[in-house]
């Protein structure tokens, strides 16, 4: 029996780990699907594991019934696919993260939240991977992406010209794109940009691990002739969640193209 609530001790803990995790990005201003999917798989577990005896009791009360078989049945049909899918997902996330750019692409540097006028953590971050890029390829360009948010009080993209050129990039070859608001957008906006300076279309996206994926596959479907990545490295206490709310956008990605 000792061994048994040991268990459920631990399981507890770990779902209380999960919950804490999925809060983590919330303290930076930023709630979305993956910080409440992380909390609800958190505090499901911890019900489970806490009350276990009630939980089990439930359980044999609907198996005792036809539409609680059911019930039953379908959760556990549709929990197994979705766990199966994400593997599948995460394996071409990081496959995608690891796709070597052209050596003189033109960088897509998404845009991403900012602080007042300076730029976000995770803004930084792709910034930074841009930078050291484009100082190991004299002869390559950037497109910086962003427009401006509801909370915003400047264009992202006007944040990023301004880190890059700090930074030593010569202004001539940073092109900003001010209008998008999503990655379907950056990927758009930013090859009018492209088709306009007649730059060229191998290109090479800028943005974290869990984005990659998505961004590339936009990419793709806008026409670009070679496609691959540069990529930042994500913070840990973000990275969990922003992988499942990236999951989630693949997913919505791929019923409806956007």
């Amino acid at each position: 029996m000792t061994w048994t609530v040991g268990l459920r001790a631990a399981g507890a803990g770990l779902g209380a780990l999960i919950a804490l995790w999925g809060l983590l990005p919330v303290f930076t201003g930023r709630l979305h699907a993956g910080c409440i999917t992380m909390l609800l798989v958190g505090a499901l577990l911890m019900i489970v594991c806490i009350r276990f005896a009630e939980v089990s009791a439930l359980v044999a009360r609907l198996w005792s019934s036809v539409g609680g078989k059911v019930a039953l049945s379908v959760l556990a049909v549709v929990a197994a696919v979705l766990i199966v899918l994400f593997a599948v997902v995460s394996v071409l996330m990081a496959k995608a993260a690891h796709n070597e750019p052209h050596e003189e692409a033109t960088l897509i540097v998404l845009g991403a939240a900012l602080r007042g006028d300076q730029p976000s953590k995770m803004l930084r971050g792709r910034l930074n991977a841009a930078v050291d890029y484009l100082e190991a390829h004299p002869q390559a360009v950037c497109v910086v992406s962003g427009g401006q948010g509801p909370d915003e009080i400047c264009t992202e993209a006007s944040v990023m010209y301004a880190y890059l050129t700090q930074k030593g990039i010569a202004p001539e070859r940073i092109y900003l794109e001010e209008r998008s608001t999503s990655t379907f957008e950056n990927i758009a906006f930013s090859k009018e940009v492209i088709q306009k300076n007649g730059l060229s279309t191998r290109v090479a996206v800028v943005t974290q691990e869990f984005h990659q994926y998505r961004a590339q596959q936009f990419a793709k479907t806008a026409g670009f002739a070679e496609v691959g990545a540069v990529t930042a490295h994500t913070p840990w206490d973000l990275v969990a969640s922003y992988w499942i709310r990236d999951f989630a956008g693949i997913c919505h990605m791929a019923l409806l193209g956007t």
